[in-house]
């Protein structure tokens, strides 16, 4: 009697445990299909992800290709303008050029050598080029219209200070002579920078070079003289 309790005590523990696992293995399943299903929802996301990511690249790729094309197509433009002006400038320095050497001509033809270098002695001392330290052959060509080769012929006429720096330094000094005298209370170095001299150094060594004084000598003569 004792003996078929225990069975049926056995029999019901084992049934029990057998209902047990498979209770347990019913919900992990549950359990695993749940996490299967997130699982598949999330490998769709990143994918949905991935393809649009795909999408942003090329459709940058695309634009970043358009942009390179734009910026060829304004180069070829920027060039072709480039060249555009490039050839007005050369026609109008050709055109610059011309008119020069017509007025060479008409110079040539109504004047003598005497006569047009007193023409542009007179210009170049109305419009006060000697005054600008800098001044060169090429500005005073396109100041007077005429060639540079013109304007060299004509101060080689000269019997003294025919280069074009001794012609321009002696004009610098005749207006340095006449401040001297005309504005007792400028400095030399207020001279030399009126006259068109570069800096005073080069005002004192030509001046001595030419009248054999410093220019404050040449000042107080002037004073005692008058």
């Amino acid at each position: 009697m004792q003996d078929t309790l225990i069975l049926k005590l056995i029999i019901v523990a084992i049934t029990a445990t057998f209902f047990a696992v498979i209770l347990a293995l019913v919900l992990s399943f549950n359990v695993i299909q749940k996490l299967m299903k997130h699982n598949t929802n999330l490998m769709s996301q990143v994918r949905e992800r991935d393809e649009q990511q795909a999408s942003a690249r090329e459709a940058f790729y695309q634009t970043e290709h358009e942009l390179q094309k734009a910026e060829e197509e304004l180069k070829k433009a920027q060039d072709k303008i480039n060249d555009m002006m490039c050839q007005a400038n050369q026609a109008d320095q050709a055109g610059v050029l011309l008119q020069q050497e017509i007025n060479d001509v008409t110079n040539v033809v109504d004047m003598t050598d005497e006569q047009f270098m007193g023409w542009i002695d007179a210009q170049i001392e109305s419009q006060g080029l000697y005054r600008n330290p800098n001044v060169t052959l090429k500005e005073i060509s396109k100041v007077l219209g005429l060639t540079q080769r013109r304007i060299t012929q004509a101060i080689k006429t000269r019997r003294e200070d025919n280069t074009l720096a001794e012609y321009l330094n002696a004009k610098r000094l005749l207006e340095g002579c006449r401040l001297l005298v005309e504005q007792p209370n400028w400095t030399v170095d207020a001279v030399a920078h009126e006259a068109g001299f570069g800096g005073t150094t080069t005002f004192r060594t030509v001046f001595r070079n030419r009248f054999g004084m410093s220019p404050k000598q040449y000042r107080e003569k002037k004073r005692l003289m008058d």
